[in-house]
């Protein structure tokens, strides 16, 4: 099974909204560590800030959803990004994202699923039947070698071998 994203773009700043938004996206929903923020860090990229700020003055609700399970960082990165964090997703299942739809209020095929993982965030946007974006990682050189070598993997599945 290959796991194919609508697009492939180098970070999320590089989304076009007039395109997406003629497309019928309403909202975003993001997977936070390595796609809207570093992991650990607990700090916004000023780009990335900026972008989000004319994301929401477009009129896109947005969400996060991470599988991330520590809730103090999650609620850290709630309070930085001004965006509600959802954790412990589990993802690619599909309750959280069910759970993050109904608490923007917009249907699956009205938001784009944004991350940098394709068996996890990718999978279960096309699982839901949502428009889905996959980012280049925004720390890549400081990973340890097997999430490396997933990465890899994975990127195997979305360009066929």
């Amino acid at each position: 099974m290959l796991v194919k994203p609508s697009l492939i773009v180098e970070d999320i700043t590089t989304i076009d909204l007039s395109a997406l938004k003629a497309a019928g996206v309403k909202g975003f929903i993001f997977d936070l560590d390595n796609t809207i923020m570093a992991p650990r860090l607990g700090a916004l990229e000023a780009r990335i800030e900026s972008w989000l700020a004319i994301l929401q003055a477009e009129g896109f609700k947005c969400i996060v959803l991470s599988n991330n399970k520590k809730a103090e960082y999650c609620q850290l990165a709630e309070k930085v990004l001004n965006i509600p964090v959802l954790s412990h997703a589990a993802k690619p299942r599909r309750a959280k994202f069910r759970q993050a739809l109904q608490m923007i209020g917009l249907q699956a095929d009205e938001v784009a699923m944004v991350g940098d993982r394709p068996l996890t965030d990718i999978w279960v946007g096309q699982r839901m039947g949502s428009y889905t974006i996959l980012v280049d990682p925004l720390i890549k050189h400081s990973e340890k070698v097997y999430i490396k070598v997933l990465r890899r993997m994975e990127r195997m599945f979305v360009q066929g071998g």
